[in-house]
């Protein structure tokens, strides 16, 4: 795959957005996570005494009874608890979009069989603790970002079935089973990340046809158009992000297994740099915890590595710190936080996609 960087002129043209309310994380391609705020569901969602819809509260009640959720007690975040495994997926994925709607992980495309672009799409009931498997993507994508917003699951971009990136948005509803064509992005893209942020998804950087990008779109659903916002310093793709008491955070991405770490401010609509990753890697899976952004696994800057590190970044005393390691090394995730639990699915146990994983790993 050809990693050419390009620098985009995007002009910043996007009007003030409120702070987070729901949020669906993509690594590599997107990937979902909660600041402690509801996640990605209808809006206007009923909420509990502690701000989170009643399904991510029975959510988190099912995976704290089997010892998996709840905040630990040790410096760098959520305490020295391991992490765990939850039932195996029908079938091992990497290179996938992951989101949250309600308390359903959905897990969309990616590489099956060492076998790239599949119509994949599996459903993980965190309650039930039981996985489905829904009704197919309409096309074969691997590299899509998956958000959830409005009730709704969204795919957006990923590289299609000839290889090429897609400008494709494609939308299920969970009520009817069904997808259906969304508004297409402005330009191609894959292996961009996507965010929910103040009730729009942002989509950054990723591959277009003409190489790396710097793009930073942001769909309004109540105008139904794309949107360009300031461009994301240096462009790059595979990057990790997650949203964080209203900011956006990304961090590092290819080429060069970048250790940038950068937030965005959807009211100013201008970018920060912050202190970087430890560790420079690409192809891993962003998350957020309560005042905190992890980084979970990825490759090296050769991109011939695969490691089981977990980073985690703690807004307040703006401090990386360690949490523990994966049970194995992991590259081409998502991931998503329920109720305070980081739950990640699949993913590739060696740099390429010549293999995959079934394991559906949660922390703490």
């Amino acid at each position: 795959m050809l990693h050419r960087v390009r620098t985009a002129g995007v002009t910043a043209a996007m009007t003030a957005a409120t702070s987070c309310g729901a949020l669906a994380i993509l690594a590599m391609a997107g990937c979902g996570g909660s600041t402690g705020a509801p996640q990605a569901g209808p809006a206007g969602a009923a909420t509990t005494a502690d701000g989170a819809p009643p399904a991510a509260t029975a959510a988190r009640s099912s995976l704290a009874g089997r010892g998996l959720a709840g905040p630990g007690s040790a410096s760098g975040g959520y305490g020295p608890a391991a992490w765990s495994a939850g039932p195996r997926l029908p079938v091992a994925v990497s290179e996938v979009g992951v989101c949250l709607l309600g308390h359903a992980v959905h897990v969309l495309g990616g590489y099956v069989a060492g076998s790239a672009h599949s119509t994949t799409h599996l459903i993980f009931d965190t309650v039930t603790r039981r996985w489905e498997t829904a009704a197919p993507l309409p096309e074969r994508l691997d590299h899509v970002a998956a958000v959830a917003l409005g009730g709704k699951v969204y795919a957006v971009g990923g590289y299609d079935r000839t290889g090429r990136p897609s400008p494709r948005v494609w939308l299920f509803n969970p009520v009817r089973g069904t997808w259906s064509a969304g508004v297409p992005l402005p330009t191609p893209r894959a292996a961009a990340v996507g965010v929910v942020l103040g009730g729009r998804i942002h989509l950054l950087g990723g591959i277009a046809p003409d190489g790396d990008t710097s793009e930073h779109d942001v769909f309004d659903p109540a105008a139904g158009r794309w949107i360009p916002a300031a461009p994301i310093p240096g462009a790059r793709d595979h990057a990790a992000a997650a949203v964080v008491d209203g900011l956006l955070h990304v961090a590092g991405g290819r080429p060069g297994g970048r250790t940038t770490h950068l937030v965005y401010d959807p009211v100013t609509d201008r970018w920060q740099t912050l202190p970087p990753l430890p560790t420079g890697r690409s192809s891993m899976a962003g998350a957020a915890l309560p005042g905190r952004f992890v980084v979970i696994g990825g490759e090296d800057a050769a991109e011939t590595t695969v490691t089981a590190r977990v980073d985690v970044y703690d807004v307040a005393t703006a401090r990386w710190a360690r949490l523990p390691d994966l049970p194995t090394a992991l590259q081409g995730i998502g991931a998503v936080t329920v109720g305070g639990v980081v739950v990640v699915p699949g993913g590739a146990p060696s740099a390429g996609g010549g293999q995959q994983s079934d394991r559906l790993l949660t922390l703490p």
